[in-house]
């Protein structure tokens, strides 16, 4: 059995953190990490979402010039949206092979689903008025009970910014995992994975030669990062679907001790090329 943690994420942590390439290669040392069939079918959805609203558009558009001009389909929606669906199963399989976390799309799983929430059991909210929402978070910590109870690692790291399903519900999950795989489980905010990066970074500062160059693909994420979330905000609908819209506020709170390590590193690193992509802005008249 391998020494090494499994590394778990919520989808937040997938909005948050888009390069899963780099997050895995960064981890590599102590974690072996994992993505849930729940997270990736729930990307899909806000992929066909958006694309949805593309579609919309473009009939507004039909509809306003068909006087003077005509629009031609090449594909309809669904041809569309299957497409992303199967492309963005292949990324995610040729980016984490066999530590894709399954759930089973059977009555079973749907009549533990039920019970939990009729029994207002984590993560279903347990207010006396509260309502059912935390089917999606129900689906994705069963998968994860049943895919540990017979696979990987003995002690796991949950990564999610969802307190109200998740991490303020800790004490009777990680009870409850620990039952049911006889194995280990901690809840760990988004955060977690920058602040692993940055104990890494410090740590190996002394055996670094001051000449080496640092990797600078970890302040393009932050300040990638830092865009979109200044860009876009993200809320839940009715459902508990996530909804992305554009906004100039931004509902990630800084993480000050970061920032400081950050800014104290900016004068040596200010003259090497920083931006590895381009932001064109617009002036639109």
């Amino acid at each position: 059995m391998s020494e090494k943690k499994a590394f778990v994420f919520d989808t937040n942590f997938i909005i948050q953190y888009q390069q899963l390439s780099e997050v895995t290669k960064n981890l590599e040392k102590d974690y072996n990490v994992y993505v849930s069939q729940v997270s990736i079918d729930e990307r899909i959805a806000q992929q066909c979402r958006d694309l949805k609203k593309e579609f919309e558009n473009v009939e507004r558009i039909k509809t306003k010039c068909t006087l003077f001009a005509s629009v031609k389909i090449k594909k309809t929606y669904e041809e569309s949206c299957d497409y992303y669906k199967k492309a963005i199963q292949e990324k995610y399989k040729s980016l984490f092979h066999d530590r894709i976390i399954p759930f089973e799309n059977d009555g079973t799983v749907f009549r533990a689903v039920i019970d939990r929430a009729n029994q207002k059991l984590p993560p279903f909210y347990d207010a006396k008025d509260a309502s059912d929402k935390g089917f999606k978070d129900c689906l994705l910590w069963l998968s994860i009970i049943d895919y540990f109870k017979s696979n990987g690692e003995n002690e796991v790291v949950f990564v999610t910014d969802d307190k109200s399903a998740f991490r303020n519900r800790s004490g009777f999950l990680c009870e409850e995992f620990k039952d049911l795989t006889k194995k280990t489980i901690e809840f760990k905010p988004n955060s977690f994975y920058r602040e692993y990066i940055a104990s890494q970074d410090i740590s190996s500062e002394k055996t670094i030669n001051a000449n080496i160059p640092e990797n600078l693909d970890l302040i393009r994420e932050d300040i990638d990062n830092a865009i979109r979330k200044l860009c876009i905000v993200e809320s839940e609908d009715y459902y508990g679907d996530i909804q992305c819209d554009h906004t100039f506020k931004t509902s990630v709170k800084i993480d000050k001790d970061y920032v400081k390590t950050a800014f104290e590193k900016l004068r040596e690193t200010i003259n090497q090329h920083i931006f590895e992509k381009k932001y064109t802005c617009f002036n639109i008249v």
